[in-house]
């Protein structure tokens, strides 16, 4: 009599291979693209929302813009120009010390002109002559630093004819 083999008995069992899921793939590659899309809109509209500028625009930055454009105020039809001057470096006028000044500054005008331009030796001998009467014990305090800036726009202002000194600005300001 021969065994037989109960039909309910399994084969053998081989180990699962690893299934390759093409789905979940290609549902990362659809993600990724639909987050690139996201992205070049929202820099496309970020793009669009900060280079739009009023010409109304009573903010810093719109006086800023305005400034950097070509020196127009904003909401104003008068032009202006800001130049700026070489650094200074000067003795200052302290008894018994040696000490030192060194300012860049810029002048702003109200009209854009060659004037300035062409009167720039007379105005930087002016600014020397000023500031190097100055004491540092003066120069410390922000009161000496507006007196210093009126003193430099009224010396200025006498060698110019057309155009005239709107404000002076300081962006260097160092005592040694």
């Amino acid at each position: 009599m021969a065994i037989e083999k109960p039909k309910n008995q399994a084969k053998s069992v081989e180990p699962d291979k690893p299934k390759k899921t093409p789905n979940s793939l290609k549902l990362l590659l659809i993600g990724g693209a639909g987050l690139l899309i996201l992205l070049v809109i929202g820099g496309g509209v970020a793009f669009l929302f900060l280079s739009s500028s009023s010409s109304e625009d009573p903010s810093f930055m719109g006086r800023v813009k305005g400034m950097v454009s070509g020196g127009k105020k904003t909401g104003d039809t008068a032009s202006v120009a800001v130049h700026k001057m070489e650094p200074f470096l000067v003795n200052l006028a302290d008894p018994g010390q040696l000490r030192y000044l060194k300012v860049t500054l810029h002048v702003e005008t109200h009209q854009k002109g060659e004037e300035f331009e062409k009167r720039l030796p007379q105005s930087r001998d002016s600014v020397l002559t000023v500031l190097s009467s100055k004491n540092s014990r003066d120069l410390m305090t922000s009161e000496g630093k507006n007196a210093l800036r009126e003193e430099i726009k009224e010396k200025i202002n006498h060698l110019l004819t057309e155009t005239k000194v709107k404000n002076i600005y300081f962006t260097e300001f160092v005592i040694q």
